[in-house]
């Protein structure tokens, strides 16, 4: 194991401190190695085009390294921070297992209560559902089945409406036999918090939680939040910088709506580097639940295939629960909606703590608190940095050369660990964009190449023809449009026959 008996005797000497444009990174410790490694590999990451975001690790209390990387708003310059306030997504549901834990220690409930115990009209398959199943995920209740349908970024549901709907809805496996990872079970927990407390899930997790443990910028509507603290999210697969740029959406929305039942207990809670270091101090420090508590929340209480990595092989209460290579505890979750993304690693045996918190998501970027995690522990271990964008390794490319080179692309992205492209809307939107700047020859080489990828996607032969028809090419056109007709996929899904008929109406008549 790297160097952890010497950093936690020599954590306290002098400040290194480097400062690249639009970047920070610091040590509080006098183990240069360690900071310069993971240094190295996110500034690697950085010069591949990627937003690492905030990245932090503590030992014995100490930081080892905090580095600040990107931008919280474009429109500004501004920077991050420790108190840069992210979306942490289902990181959420540690704290709505530790609330229902502090309710256990109150004597307020038990971990073997049922469904039936709490809620009226219970079927009878999930009227012997227990708290404990609930938390681990051992419920039998789906996000799959019908009763969590919609999105958290649907309209406001009702708790009386979102427990009919998974009440209705089938069990995918008899309680207690299974793990499978559901939001809705965490959300059946948060309303479970609201009945035996008394108090709004939120305010009971402020009281029980938050300001014991000095959290004064975690929450969802709580918290006093200001526009100059808060992170915008950005889309890193859209390329047009105003398309990219989506907002505080949740932040903005709660203040004028209470939060939806898709979203309640299960993710969406809003927290900074400096609280969750402060979450974890207080736990260390045991002064949120009793001893026996932590104990449960800590351990491993049923097998399952989460992926934290190979090393995680249970589930606990709120965590993957895995093994370090020195055969001690380590504890993990991320969270994200596809444009923020949040990973906790904690080793509570040595005191270590590693957060990696992002405005711009990808799934490669979301491996880096992973990778640095394995960088404690192996001193030869040297992770690959962040892949550049797929995205704009493209659009740099139709910058540097002519349309005829489309056919170098796929390579070029092999060859760079990109990847494919992930969407059939991404490389179409990046033609429209072309179209609009009147570079028409790049965009049709590119919807054609989309074409290519996607070949069932009749939107994508739709595009192509207007791309045609914008260049002159009429009879290109019509051959297009109609080959998108082809490819309607009935039951009314076809978004784009209409305009292809009219086109085709349009042109003919031309």
């Amino acid at each position: 194991m790297l160097q952890l008996r010497t950093l936690a005797g020599v954590v306290a000497g002098a400040l290194l401190c480097l400062v690249p444009a639009n970047s920070l990174a610091q040590s509080t410790g006098t183990d240069p190695i360690l900071t310069e490694r993971i240094d190295h590999f996110v500034r690697q990451s950085q010069a591949n085009g990627v937003v690492p975001g905030a990245i932090g690790v503590w030992i014995d209390g100490e930081p080892v390294y905090q580095g600040f990387f990107g931008e919280a708003d474009r429109r500004t310059g501004r920077g991050f921070g420790a108190e840069t306030l992210f979306d942490i997504g289902s990181l959420t549901k540690q704290f709505t297992a530790a609330g229902i834990l502090v309710l256990a220690d109150r004597g307020q409930l038990a971990l073997q209560d049922r469904l039936v115990d709490h809620f009226g009209d219970v079927p009878a398959d999930k009227a012997g559902i227990t708290i404990d199943q609930l938390l681990s995920h051992s419920s039998g209740l789906s996000d799959d089945t019908g009763g969590f349908e919609g999105h958290d970024a649907d309209p406001f549901v009702s708790e009386a409406d979102f427990m009919a709907a998974l009440f209705a809805s089938p069990l995918t496996s008899p309680p207690g036999t299974r793990h499978e990872y559901t939001n809705a079970g965490y959300s059946v927990l948060a309303s479970i918090i609201e009945r035996v407390s008394g108090q709004d899930y939120e305010a009971f997790l402020r009281e029980a939680l938050f300001e014991p443990a000095g959290m004064e910028q975690t929450g969802y509507r709580l918290m006093d939040w200001r526009e100059d603290q808060a992170a915008r999210g950005y889309d890193y697969r859209q390329p047009d910088p105003a398309r990219a740029d989506t907002g505080w959406f949740f932040l903005e929305r709660w203040r004028e709506e209470a939060v939806t039942w898709h979203l309640r207990g299960n993710g969406g809670l809003h927290s900074t580097m400096a609280d969750l270091e402060r979450w974890h101090r207080a736990l260390q420090d045991d002064r949120l639940l009793s001893p026996d508590s932590r104990a449960r929340f800590e351990a491993p209480h049923i097998p399952s295939g989460f992926d934290a990595g190979p090393s995680f092989t249970h589930y606990g209460y709120g965590w993957a629960v895995g093994t370090s290579p020195d055969g001690t505890p380590v504890l993990s979750h991320n969270g994200g909606n596809s444009i923020f993304f949040a990973s906790i690693h904690r080793y509570p045996e040595e005191d270590i703590l590693v957060l990696h918190l992002t405005n711009e998501a990808s799934r490669e970027i979301e491996r880096m608190g992973y990778a640095i995690r394995h960088m404690l522990f192996d001193e030869a271990y040297e992770p690959s940095p962040i892949a550049p964008y797929a995205i704009r390794l493209v659009e740099d490319f139709t910058e540097h050369y002519p349309p005829v080179a489309v056919d170098r692309l796929p390579a070029l992205l092999e060859m760079s660990g990109t990847g494919p492209i992930e969407e059939a809307w991404i490389l179409n939107r990046l033609g429209f964009r072309l179209l609009e700047e009147e570079r028409t020859d790049w965009a049709i080489a590119l919807m054609q190449w989309n074409t290519r990828l996607f070949p069932g996607d009749g939107n994508l032969q739709d595009s192509l023809a207007e791309a045609y028809a914008r260049s002159g090419r009429q009879t290109l056109a019509i051959r297009h449009y109609r080959l998108s007709l082809e490819m309607d996929p009935g039951e009314g899904n076809c978004h784009w026959c209409d305009h292809a008929r009219r086109e085709i109406t349009r042109l003919e008549g031309e």
